[in-house]
């Protein structure tokens, strides 16, 4: 089977706060954005430790666009009535909750060829040391867990591939 296409992030509508205030003010304005829309009733957690670097480049777009997708698909899918997200950023590891009271799904139905979205989000999860969790069940909602380790992010901000650059203690090139 072929690899999914990857959407490019730059097309997302959070494109402008992610490049001017950063990832965690785009992930703010993601689920104020969606709640504003939706119409569904939302319960919002956003916990973000202050000591944590937030995520930059292509691994803070990814994030973004995983996310934005991950709110798209309850909109457009789950026929839900409320949802729970939850932004939870502590060191080493940022968790993205979005859980739905909606109609679910077999889990089959996360795997099948033409469910383009689910792959691509996992294969773009995958590419920046992510993983992507659907737990779905008919009649049960949806909840979808993103989490994207924020120390692989600040390694791959690193100059390590510039002549002379140092590396953390113990670690070989």
């Amino acid at each position: 089977m072929p690899s999914p296409t990857l959407p490019t992030p730059s097309a997302a509508p959070h494109v402008p706060v992610l490049v001017q205030q950063g990832v965690w003010a785009a992930l703010a304005w993601q689920v104020q954005d969606f709640t504003e829309r939706s119409g569904l009733r939302c319960l919002v957690s956003i916990d973000i430790d202050p000591d944590v670097p937030a995520p930059q480049g292509a691994h803070a777009a990814a994030t973004c666009w995983i996310f934005q997708e991950m709110l798209t698909n309850v909109a457009r899918h789950a026929q839900a009535t409320e949802v729970l997200i939850r932004v939870c950023a502590k060191p080493g590891d940022l968790t993205l909750l979005v859980k739905d009271n909606g109609r679910g799904a077999p889990p089959s139905a996360f795997e099948r060829f033409d469910a383009h979205g689910v792959p691509g989000m996992r294969a773009c999860a995958g590419q920046h040391g992510g993983w992507l969790q659907i737990r779905s069940e008919p009649g049960q909602g949806t909840q979808l867990i993103l989490s994207m380790p924020l120390a692989h992010a600040v390694l791959n901000a690193m100059p390590s591939a510039m002549p002379g650059a140092a590396l953390p203690q113990g670690k070989a090139a």
